[in-house]
């Protein structure tokens, strides 16, 4: 996952140093469902302002199992050889990339905005728009940086999946 040691050193530091501002309020679900984020920190220049990226995850109902436990390979699980691996080990998930500091990205789950405030003005003013809104089905992220956004999303689900199956 990866490439040095100085990565995973840096991914450990960034994870002791995010913290989850807010929860959804509406909790879990046992049906399908979304569940929204915003994570929001400094602008990669720390002079430049502040980033908030806005996302929402899609939640399965509960489906815990394991192939052997059950004496059966994934490929026969999902009756389907050919285009289930029958020895399916892990998935990959992506996130969008921006390679230039002038951005701003939006997709249907996905908006990334850049903000002239400090990270802790925005926090205020996202808290602020939230609770106006009554939106709460939304966590918020503080991340100290912000290339890091799937360690902070990752800490949300973790910190969601304690409580749940706790």
């Amino acid at each position: 996952m990866f490439d040095d040691e100085l990565q995973r050193d840096e991914h450990k530091k960034i994870s002791k140093e995010i913290e989850i501002i807010r929860r959804p309020f509406v909790g879990i679900v046992s049906g399908y469902h979304e569940l929204g984020y915003r994570v929001l920190g400094p602008e990669l220049d720390e002079k430049a302002g502040s980033v908030e990226i806005e996302g929402r995850l899609m939640v399965s109902p509960k489906l815990v199992w394991t192939p052997s436990e059950m004496q059966k390979t994934f490929g026969e699980i999902f009756e389907d050889e050919e285009l289930m691996d029958t020895n399916l080990v892990g998935r990959v998930f992506a996130f969008p990339k921006v390679v230039s500091g002038n951005y701003d990205v939006t997709s249907e789950h996905l908006k990334i905005k850049r903000h002239e405030w400090s990270p802790d003005t925005l926090i205020e003013k996202v808290i602020e728009e939230m609770t106006r809104c009554e939106i709460t089905d939304t966590a918020v992220v503080k991340t100290p940086d912000v290339r890091f956004y799937p360690v902070a999303v990752q800490r949300f689900i973790y910190d969601i999946l304690k409580d749940e199956f706790s």
